[in-house]
Formats: structure tokens, C-alpha cells, sequence
């Protein structure tokens, strides 16, 4: 019998979804403001990227994140709800391989793994990646990703 131990996006990705889904079932909550953004990598829009914001501030527990469409472009949406609360924030970016994709049992079981990042892992660790973002209340949309492989 083998064991299948989940990867790192698997583990991003159930964090994402635990988080929206525990925090994000009322109305109430902190004022989000609409925000949205684009990737692109190595001048291209990178299709199916998920970018996470880290706050710095340790007191917000908040944390926004989107999925880019087929033009590089996202929404951030924070506890199923669209926008993202004001503050600073630290970005990480991955980008599975579209390749290479979980059967709908493996996603139903949980087990399924997404393919590896095509951006090798460069923008993944909070705090290291050099992306940052203030949104601030009047904030609509962010300066373009331009990351490269």
C-alpha cells in the first residue's frame, strides 16, 4: 500500500479554501476594498498563477488571494468575499503547471496534487520574493506583476 503525501500547492491550496470558508460566513468582518492586479512572466500573462498576500502586520489574520485569467489578470478576494483589507502585504506567486492536472476524484479525495510551479519556486516564500503591496482605501488597481522565470 502506498502513501501519498500532499504537496505544497495541495497544502496552499486547503489553507486558501479553510480560510475563506471558516472566516468568511457573514457579512460582518473589516471593510475589503475592490482590488485587482496582473501577472505576467517574461512579458507574457501568466494564465492560472495564484497569488497570495501576506500581511505584515501580525495583528491582521486576513489573507487575500486571487487566480489569474487567461490574460494574467486577477481580483483578490479575502474570506469568500471580493477585495482585500487595507495594509501592507507581502506577495507570493505560484504558477502550477496547467499540464499537468488532478483527476476530479484526486480533488474530491483531497489527494490530488497540482503540477510543479513553472516559476521553479522563485516567488513562493513569504518574505523573500521582493513583491510587495500598500492598499489603501482609494486603491483600485496595482502596478503589473513583470516576474521572470
Amino acid at each position: 500500500m502506498s502513501v501519498c503525501k500532499p504537496s505544497p500547492f495541495s497544502i496552499i491550496t486547503l489553507v486558501l479554501v479553510l480560510t475563506t470558508t471558516a472566516i468568511g460566513c457573514g457579512k460582518g468582518g473589516p471593510s475589503l476594498v475592490p482590488v485587482s492586479g496582473s501577472v505576467t512572466v517574461d512579458g507574457k500573462p501568466a494564465n492560472g498563477a495564484t497569488v497570495i498576500f501576506h500581511p505584515t502586520d501580525k495583528e491582521q489574520k486576513l489573507i487575500p488571494a486571487a487566480t489569474t485569467d487567461d490574460g494574467g489578470k486577477f481580483k483578490l478576494a479575502t474570506s469568500a468575499r471580493e477585495g482585500a483589507p487595507v495594509g501592507s502585504y507581502d506577495i507570493t506567486v505560484i504558477w502550477p503547471d496547467p499540464s499537468v492536472q488532478p483527476t476530479p476524484a484526486q480533488k474530491l479525495q483531497g489527494l490530488g496534487e497540482q503540477g510543479p510551479d513553472l516559476l521553479g519556486g522563485k516567488y513562493a516564500k513569504k518574505g523573500a520574493t521582493g513583491l510587495k503591496a500598500d492598499i489603501t482605501s482609494s486603491t483600485k488597481e496595482l502596478p503589473p506583476m513583470q516576474l521572470s522565470k
